[in-house]
């Protein structure tokens, strides 16, 4: 099973984005220990007993193990010659960072990253607090975004966010533009099916909905089909039979649903192998009814590892 580990934060933001969850997740990672402060915290346990979304976050030594490399970054921020860091922001911003006045986001005490916590108290990052400390709420956004891509990367997952700007800067921080060379990218836009008036509908009956007969399997067909088009579309090659493929799973997918649904976009970033101006042309030649959204390719350079990351915006279907 896929798992997507969600970031920025302890929790996701509302109820409306776990309700997406259910109906189009395999499984589901949280990167931090949910607070007591959640409002979601009985919600959570609930899907964690009657649910197979919920998987375990990592382990406390992945923590461990990562926190030299965070330091190390983090350490250039509070630099003497520090000016500008293209995903961290300025030297202006980074002040107002360790401004305990500023410090408005509470992140609990949690195994393996005592060495971490320790290391924004000490550089003022962040402030002592019962149970935790607290930091700048974009501060600990961004922290989450960089822990949640490499436990993603360590363990085969797929990154997914709400928060545009998060997604927007993840790409920057794997990969610089240029005007010549590099390879093409483009945002995916895949349109997905909800009930209509998703927020109404009671978790209870959604629970219901994921544990009827039929309906994992065709998640999962649905999950095996996406990958294999993603990796198509990384290859540079159309091959329409991949396409194909997804759409009839999306399909099956979407009589489960019922048949009052609104579309939901998720997107991702495909980066090519070959130009991809071609295989696109390809594509829509052999599928002119594919509700895909390909947007605009430019040109980037990925100077690290590239993580598979995907955006909903749920404000859409909002009520």
């Amino acid at each position: 099973m896929k798992t997507f580990i969600y970031y920025p934060g302890m929790e996701v933001r509302d109820e409306l984005w776990l309700k997406f969850a259910l109906l189009y997740l395999e499984r589901l990672a949280f990167v931090f220990t949910v607070s007591e402060q959640s409002s979601l915290t009985v919600l959570l346990h609930t899907l964690e007993e009657q649910t197979d979304l919920l998987a375990k976050r990592p382990e406390p030594a992945f923590f461990a193990d990562i926190t030299p490399q965070l330091e190390s970054q983090l350490g250039g921020l509070v630099a003497p010659d520090f000016a500008r860091h293209k995903v961290f922001g300025n030297r202006e911003l980074i002040t107002r960072w360790r401004q305990s006045a500023n410090h408005d986001c509470f992140c609990p005490t949690q195994a393996g990253l005592e060495r971490l916590h320790g290391f924004c108290l000490a550089h003022g990052f962040a402030s002592q607090d019962e149970g935790g400390i607290k930091m700048a709420r974009r501060f600990a956004n961004l922290l989450s975004m960089r822990l949640a891509r490499e436990w993603a990367l360590a363990n085969e997952g797929a990154l997914i966010t709400d928060h545009d700007y998060l997604d927007r800067l993840l790409h920057l921080l794997e990969s610089r533009y240029h005007n010549r060379g590099g390879q093409d990218c483009f945002h995916l836009e895949i349109p997905l099916q909800v009930p209509t008036h998703l927020s109404d509908i009671p978790f209870a009956e959604l629970i219901a909905l994921r544990a009827r007969s039929g309906f994992r399997q065709q998640l999962a067909e649905f999950h095996q089909a996406l990958d294999a088009m993603l990796t198509m579309l990384g290859s540079g090659y159309a091959e329409p039979a991949a396409l194909t493929r997804f759409e009839l799973a999306q399909q099956g997918l979407n009589q489960l649903l019922g048949p009052a649904t609104h579309s939901l976009p998720l997107t991702t970033l495909i980066s090519c192998s070959l130009p991809a101006m071609a295989m696109i042309h390809q594509l829509k030649a052999s599928h002119p009814a594919s509700n895909l959204i390909f947007h605009p390719i430019k040109k980037s350079h990925f100077h690290q590892r590239k993580s598979q990351h995907f955006f909903t915006r749920l404000g859409q279907v909002k009520s």
